[in-house]
């Protein structure tokens, strides 16, 4: 962003014991991080705000809804956080330089460099751009929601390796992985985009090869983030649905003060309040008491073919993450 929108005083590093914490969910898309996101954050203490890597395009620049109901630049949360974070409003952010920075930084392309020591000179530069965006974002995230932690469900792995190589961050990471085969019958299924308020848009379809081809590719480089992130957990999106406390109690482990409240977790029904998350599965926008249940129309609706087609892409990890390449549980 041009420095002209950007008074002198905004983004000098702080003092090393005022710590941005973040609890970053990982790994493909479609594997329920949302409905994650917004379980850890009706927890005391935590802030849930979507997949904040993609803020700049989907909110500052298009003005896609908030999770409140409101869009992006209507939102006095959002106000706020942009305000002390660069000292203008949210209209006033240059969105196309922040895209830029972070496509030419987070793609996953990338993750091979970010988990180097050293990378080529132009992308370093772009890379020292992108983080002082981050540091500026985060720090007024935490400070205007009042939360200790804040649960950013941005998925990629190059966004989270980026995250934990900044000074004054103190990044967690779960890792959550969903059986591949619900993942490609999840691309497939059409639904209504609600965030984009301006027009009718549906959500984007994606082939089964492909989608199955995304979750190997997004979850492999995933486990870079063990190396450099406090804590890295790996947590089975149907091993959450199925026992939500006992998942909440190993990933939330870091932080003392929620250990009492989830002792008394209730195993399948949550509260959810309205958030102010910025982009995510279209239940972000949902809220009220919800029934954790889990969605398995997969296995008596996907064509045998097709199951067997992501099966013969996704086997190595499909195992690894303690899947049967049948269709059983």
């Amino acid at each position: 962003m041009p420095d002209a929108h950007l008074p002198s005083h905004v983004g000098r590093r702080r003092p090393p014991d005022d710590v941005t914490r973040v609890l970053l969910i990982a790994g493909a898309q479609r594997s329920g991080s949302t409905l994650l996101d917004r379980v850890i954050g009706s927890h005391e203490g935590f802030c849930s705000v979507g997949e904040a890597h993609i803020i700049w395009g989907g909110s500052f620049e298009q003005n896609r809804l908030c999770g409140c109901g409101l869009p992006f630049r209507e939102c006095a949360f959002w106000g706020e956080v942009s305000r002390k974070a660069f000292g203008i409003d949210t209209a006033q952010i240059d969105q196309t330089t922040a895209v830029r920075l972070r496509n030419s930084v987070s793609r996953i392309r990338y993750v091979p460099w970010l988990a180097l020591p050293r990378r080529p000179r132009r992308y370093e530069s772009a890379l020292l751009a992108y983080s002082e965006l981050i540091e500026r974002l985060y720090p007024a995230i935490q400070q205007v929601s009042g939360a200790q932690v804040i649960v950013d469900s941005s998925k990629s792995p190059a966004h989270g390796l980026i995250l934990a190589r900044l000074p004054n961050f103190e990044v967690h990471v779960v890792h959550l992985i969903r059986d591949p085969r619900a993942v490609a019958f999840s691309w497939q299924r059409q639904r209504r985009n609600p965030e984009v308020h301006w027009k009718a848009e549906d959500m984007p379809i994606e082939r089964v090869w492909s989608s199955a081809a995304r979750w190997l590719i997004q979850n492999g480089p995933t486990e870079l983030l063990a190396a450099s992130a406090a804590s890295y957990s790996r947590l089975r999106y149907e091993d959450f649905v199925k026992d939500p406390s006992a998942a909440l109690s190993k990933i939330l482990s870091p932080y003392e003060w929620v250990r009492d409240e989830l002792k008394d977790a209730g195993d399948i029904e949550i509260t959810l309040e309205p958030t102010h998350t910025v982009s995510g599965n279209p239940m972000r926008f949902k809220h009220g008491k919800l029934q954790l249940k889990l969605d398995d129309e997969w296995r008596s609706a996907m064509p045998s073919r097709e199951r067997r087609l992501v099966t013969a892409i996704t086997w190595p990890l499909l195992m690894r993450y303690g899947y049967p390449l049948g269709s059983g549980a």
